[in-house]
């Protein structure tokens, strides 16, 4: 598999992965990782879920008009 003598093929190999590196490199840096953990707490809450609202365990004593 890894037995080819034509050298272009290593080379854009090369190319490719350092391409990659580069790339990634931005995304896993610390100021990249503070701009995504910024965006995600200052951003909008938004709500698709149609389920039952949260009831809260609390007693009220309810006036009876009978």
């Amino acid at each position: 598999m890894f037995a080819t003598i034509n050298p272009f093929i290593w080379l854009a190999g090369i190319f490719v992965l350092m391409a990659a590196g580069f790339l990634l490199r931005g995304h896993f840096s610390a100021q990249a990782r503070e701009a995504r953990r910024r965006a995600r707490s200052h951003g909008r809450v938004v709500s698709k879920g149609r389920g039952p609202t949260v009831k809260l365990a609390v007693e009220t004593e309810k006036s009876r008009s009978d």
